[in-house]
């Protein structure tokens, strides 16, 4: 009778869930005897382990061959083959594995802070399988959906559920409601501007108002009299005066 054999999971209902303990079995009948056989276990193209094996029987025998796994998420669709030489005959599986799921905690943060009139939207993410059913909870209700918008009404703890058929995780974010000062710094820097221009403004009247009032001009000036005498080109020309006796008029 020729050599043939079978392989399986045993002692569980598909899929596997991760971190859980499988066998796979693989059941080679009608073993020759006499004959030396070498068992491979691959996980894709890596050898996992490796077994001899020689029937000391003078008749064929059945023989049976375990390998324990324990499938992580990232196991799931990974092919797991069965070997048998030197008879170059080979079998593969491919598992299915379920796994809880990992909420993105890099995009949810546990804090956030939230502006007055500065509303927040808040996403969870998460990986699993089955698909998880996103929702968020705060003393107001439920919420069934990816993201949340925050405002300064939101209570001030949120958490974000995600739940799968294999378990349900949560990510509780604090809402810290804070002052938006920036118009207010705004407002403060525009009065200072424009009291300093006020000021720059009323300096530059009294300089120019100085500067026109100190210049002056001698075109067309005529000159003046003053105790009857007359300046000119800032001498004094002044003519003097004699006075003449009654004789001196006569003559």
């Amino acid at each position: 009778m020729a050599t043939n054999f079978s392989i399986s999971a045993v002692n569980y209902i598909e899929p596997m869930i991760e971190g859980n303990q499988y066998e796979l079995q693989c059941d080679v009948y009608n073993v020759p005897a006499a004959q030396s056989l070498t068992v491979n276990w691959y996980k894709g193209e890596t050898l996992v382990t490796q077994t001899n094996f020689t029937n000391t029987f003078e008749s064929p025998v059945n023989k049976t061959f375990i390998l324990l796994i324990h499938p992580k998420r990232y196991d799931d669709g990974a092919q797991y083959k069965f070997e048998l030489k030197p008879l170059e005959i080979s079998k593969s599986v491919n598992i299915t594995v379920n796994f809880k799921p990992v909420i993105n905690e890099t995009i949810l943060p546990s804090v956030v802070p939230v502006f007055r009139g500065y509303p927040v939207n808040l996403s969870c993410i998460a990986d699993g399988k089955p698909k998880p059913i996103i929702s968020w909870k705060h003393k107001n209700g439920i919420i069934y959906r990816e993201y949340l918008t925050v405002t300064e009404s939101t209570p001030e703890n949120v958490v974000c559920v995600a739940n799968n058929s294999i378990d349900a995780v949560r990510r509780e974010v604090k809402v810290i409601l804070k002052e938006d000062y920036l118009p207010l710094i705004a407002g403060l820097i525009a009065i200072t501007v424009a009291f300093i221009s006020v000021i720059f403004i009323f300096i530059y009247s009294i300089y120019y108002k100085t500067a026109k009032m100190g210049r002056y001009s001698l075109k067309d000036a005529k000159p003046s009299a003053q105790n009857g005498n007359i300046a000119q080109n800032g001498r004094d020309n002044s003519i003097p005066m004699k006075k003449l006796s009654q004789s001196n008029i006569l003559a």
